[in-house]
């Protein structure tokens, strides 16, 4: 049983590995200037093992961490780097076990040579382990990933944001000069769209603004054919989200990114109870993962994109994670297809480094 203070395992997994292999590269480096020392060669073998299999058991924990926590904001691009590099060192050390394990068998490593020859293999292999940790450290230290205050700290803004665009009544968005954007919906929010935003698809799409809870939200009745909605200017590295309530609707509904046009872009759909992740290439539909969703009510729904790593997420928690080649950058928006109503309270992308 793990602290319900802390979100996944991985914390108390990651730091053994780390520690057994550096101490297995800095008996390397000792081994190259002796010779005939047979049990620190193999303390050194055994370190390589424990230690790689602590990496294996790390990057896995790793998988199911980054799927319990929200990453956000300029720690998106962080993560899925700490990612790659713990695939990448994790495979290196395999690789390297396996060879030292058949090299020790076989009595190669008398000669300084070969041993030097080694060492330098594993003085690559420990910095890249230092340069994974270092990406894992900086998203706690730098961007508070799983930091329960942070996070908590984060809710109250945004619940004060939210407070504020309402007392300003603003309809308009608030379109950022690097063309990332965010709509906190006021009044006269159907007039808004057809002001600030492109519409592609059925020009026809009925617009309107209600309000629940004292809160303003925007009305939009279902087109019959595939309609998008979008606004801002090319983003690559992305995070947005959207309060949406489904509840009167039936039918197609996505948030879209890397937009080009309705025949090339990326997205996560909400339909039929399912959340799907993919990518429209020349009208072709790559779908890459999906996963369960319940949408009566109030939901947020976020999707965010770096490199080749492809969230989705239903009110902070992981629905879908997927991989893929990274497409153009494009605009950002939604798109929405079948009957009903669709209410909408925000919308936000934005632009991650």
């Amino acid at each position: 049983m793990i602290p319900d203070w802390i979100p996944n395992i991985h914390p108390f997994i990651v730091h053994f590995p780390v520690a057994l292999i550096l101490m297995a590269v800095a008996a390397d480096i000792v081994r190259v200037f002796v010779q005939k020392i047979d049990w620190l060669n193999k303390t050194t073998l055994f370190l390589y093992i424990t230690g790689t299999l602590g990496l294996i058991a790390a990057y896995f924990s790793g998988q199911q961490a980054v799927d319990s926590v929200q990453i956000a904001g300029n720690a998106i691009p962080v993560v899925t780097n700490h990612e790659d590099w713990a695939l990448y060192t994790t495979i290196f050390f395999i690789i390297y076990t396996i060879v030292r394990t058949v090299t020790y068998m076989q009595n190669r490593e008398q000669k300084m040579g070969f041993r030097a020859f080694m060492a330098l293999f594993a003085i690559i292999g420990g910095g890249m382990l230092w340069y994974t940790g270092e990406q894992g450290a900086k998203l706690v230290y730098k961007h508070g990933v799983a930091v329960g205050e942070i996070d908590r700290m984060g809710q109250q803004i945004e619940e004060l944001e939210q407070r504020l665009a309402e007392f300003r009544d603003e309809a308009g968005p608030e379109i950022r000069d690097d063309g990332s954007w965010i709509w906190r919906i006021g009044a006269g929010a159907g007039e808004a769209l057809s002001e600030y935003f492109t519409i592609d698809g059925d020009s026809g799409i009925e617009k309107g603004s209600g309000r629940e809870d004292g809160r303003a939200h925007l009305e939009l009745t279902a087109p019959s054919e595939m309609t998008f909605i979008h606004t801002g200017g090319d983003l690559q590295t992305i995070d947005g989200r959207i309060e949406v309530n489904l509840s009167e609707f039936e039918g197609e509904f996505k948030l879209i990114h890397h937009f080009i046009d309705s025949e090339n872009y990326q997205y996560i759909r909400m339909s039929d109870g399912e959340m799907s992740q993919g990518q429209i290439i020349n009208g072709s539909d790559n779908v890459l993962g999906s996963g369960s969703i319940y949408t009566d009510g109030w939901h947020t729904f976020r999707v965010t994109a770096s490199g080749r790593h492809f969230y989705g997420y239903q009110n902070g928690n992981t629905i879908v994670h997927t991989h893929a080649d990274e497409m153009e950058p494009g605009t950002t928006g939604f798109a929405i297809s079948g009957e009903g109503t669709v209410k909408v309270l925000l919308v936000e992308f934005g632009s991650v480094e």
